[in-house]
């Protein structure tokens, strides 16, 4: 009787327990909506200048940028426990400094871009509420421009259409069943692009955008 009597209760607790832990677990099959904001460094580049007032064709271009913020949104579909994609959007910026090597210089600027991605994610064994993932991209650049100030009036050069890649390392914190938080770094690569002037002759050529993100948002699961 007294085994009974302590049976009944470790029964009860253990299918609370293994109820609580597939309440814990992700679905198998779900959408996601994110949102974040982060730290955003970007990489200094170079690059050849051509028509640009006070300049010579083919001459070295330097930008040299400094910290920035980026901010962006996705919606994503989870396939299983351990897959998932996202379409997402993302603005970044970063100061800059603009110098010719036999032109003039610019002590002002700034380095932005809207772009958008395709990634893949690959989710690891869970710990306790964190998730930690690993993810990959397609990016494409909608518009990416870069001002320069500081020396006369602005001016402002911009392209798009270029493409590259990025990859993720993060993890989710979970918060409730519909709610997480997460953090990531990114690094991402686009190489080659050509800027226009947008006010006047001149082109910046082969400038490279390498941006390394620290960044924390939120999701919610549908």
């Amino acid at each position: 009787m007294t085994v009974r009597a302590y049976a009944i209760p470790i029964s009860f607790a253990l299918a609370v327990l293994a109820q609580d832990s597939l309440a814990q677990s992700p679905s198998s099959e779900h959408w996601v909506t994110r949102v974040w904001g982060g730290y955003s460094s970007l990489a200094d580049t170079a690059g050849e200048v051509n028509g640009f007032q006070g300049t010579l064709d083919g001459e070295l271009i330097d930008v040299t940028t400094s910290a920035g913020f980026t901010a962006g949104a996705g919606v994503g579909y989870r396939y299983n426990q351990r897959l998932a994609v996202e379409f997402a959007w993302e603005y970044r910026t970063n100061d800059s400094e603009t110098s010719f090597n036999a032109g003039p210089s610019f002590s002002d600027g700034n380095y932005a871009s809207n772009t958008f991605f395709f990634n893949g994610y690959y989710f690891l064994d869970t710990y306790g509420a964190w998730e930690p993932y690993l993810g990959a991209g397609l990016a494409w650049i909608q518009e990416v421009d870069i001002d320069l100030e500081g020396n006369g009036p602005e001016q402002s050069f911009s392209g798009d259409g270029d493409t590259g890649l990025q990859v993720i390392i993060g993890s989710n914190y979970r918060l409730s069943n519909h709610w997480s938080a997460h953090g990531e770094l990114r690094y991402g690569s686009i190489t080659g692009i050509d800027l226009e002037n947008e006010s006047g002759e001149g082109s910046f050529q082969r400038f490279d955008y390498e941006p390394f993100t620290l960044q924390i948002g939120v999701t919610y699961k549908f």
